[in-house]
């Protein structure tokens, strides 16, 4: 019996194999872990390795129009559930050097992963701020509201260009959903010039199981070992635009939220394309408006600029979609706030914002109306910054 004992607790060559090439991960993920902490490291390892690696993966995952994500984490799940359930039944039948090998096994895989992930995604949390053109001189009453004024035209052109519309004046998408996504591939490759933004730009992705996501709350999602941006394709088309720019912002190695819905805001506003346009107007709205938001003649100046009945339907639509379906609550968020702050953003899902400098004043309200208190911007983030610069462009 103390035979059998000292047999099953000695390591094998095979065993002894395993645990070496586990250390070895874990070695690795923990040496990344480390650099990554290192701002000029994460720029040179993205800007050098993981462009490289951007390069030659995303070709390969571009290749078909199945998203790959999905399927290898449908395996993965397959996977464990299998290691699990076979290393039970082997360590039941007394046979726990296979056991434990299926167990090593799991293990070796999930390290892998992570690896993989980490380099390609992790370090990219830590880079310089993405490269984006904003105004950078101080901000005037006069230059925001002017700027406001320029924008506002500029969606309500937009609207007018594009032409087609529902009988409730909601904007009609003038492409198919394969040749829209390969126009804001365009728009994307035409505007992320900079030696910062990776050099190959993948395909978007619908996923497939859009409802799960839609359940979760959840617009997009890339997974950067496979390089695909992939996007809910149950959402409204007006709607998915912005969120497919964001995520393609992802691909091209722009990984904090605030900046990944800056970039992908300036790729739709940049664009010649009225539609793309229209849809970067969509996302943008809250921000221009907050452009005249710095004393009581707020309201004053949003009624008297309004935007097109047709995009206000368009904002109307977009939320009564979200509120009418059905939803798990706060879990999608749960761990997608896990995710964001194990990965260096310490305010979570609450990073997907620039927060702006604000004061709160009252407005006293006339004919016995309660006063009106009202929070003004006292300081313009990038979004801002780069709508001003747009509106000086459209200006010149």
């Amino acid at each position: 019996m103390a035979k059998d004992r000292a047999k099953r607790h000695k390591i094998t060559k095979g065993t002894l194999a395993m645990l070496i090439v586990l250390a070895v991960f874990v070695f690795i993920l923990l040496l990344m872990l480390i650099l990554r902490t290192n701002q000029a490291v994460c720029e040179f390892i993205c800007r050098h390795f993981v462009n490289a690696y951007q390069a030659v993966a995303g070709r390969f995952f571009s290749v078909t129009s199945v998203n790959i994500f999905e399927v290898l984490v449908t395996l993965a799940i397959l996977f464990a559930l299998a290691c699990i359930v076979f290393a039970i039944i082997l360590f039941r039948k007394n046979k726990e050097i296979a056991s434990r090998r299926v167990m090593l096994a799991l293990l070796m895989v999930c390290f892998g992963i992570a690896n993989l992930y980490t380099f390609s995604a992790g370090f990219a949390y830590n880079r310089d701020p993405a490269p984006v053109e904003i105004y950078q001189g101080e901000i005037s009453k006069e230059l925001a509201f002017n700027s406001f004024v320029t924008l506002i035209d500029d969606l309500n052109a937009s609207y007018a260009q594009i032409g087609q519309y529902n009988e409730d004046g909601s904007v009609v998408c003038p492409y198919t959903e394969k040749q829209l996504n390969e126009k804001i591939r365009q728009a994307v490759d035409e505007t992320l010039t900079d030696d910062f933004y990776y050099d190959y730009t993948p395909k978007a992705k619908p996923v497939i199981s859009s409802g799960i996501m839609t359940l979760n709350s959840i617009a997009g999602i890339t997974f950067l070992p496979t390089c695909e941006p992939g996007y809910n394709k149950d959402m409204l088309t007006v709607d998915r635009v912005h969120t497919i720019t964001h995520e393609f912002a992802h691909s091209k190695g722009v990984m904090r939220e605030y900046e990944a819905n800056l970039v992908g805001a300036y790729v739709l506003l940049k664009s010649d394309n009225a539609y793309l346009k229209y849809c970067g107007y969509i996302y943008a709205i809250g921000y221009i408006k907050e452009l005249v938001k710095y004393d009581e003649t707020y309201f004053d100046n949003i009624k008297a600029y309004p935007v097109a009945d047709g995009f206000l339907q368009d904002q109307i639509n977009i939320f009564n979609w979200w509120m009418t379906q059905p939803s798990l609550g706060d879990i999608g968020n749960f761990f997608n706030d896990l995710y964001l702050k194990i990965n260096g953003q310490q305010d979570g899902t609450g990073s997907y914002e620039e927060t702006p400098g604000t004061d709160e004043i009252i407005i006293g309200g006339e004919d016995g109306e309660p006063d009106i208190y009202i929070e003004i911007i006292t300081e313009y983030t990038n979004m801002h910054r780069m709508l001003v610069s747009l509106a000086n462009n459209l200006n010149q």
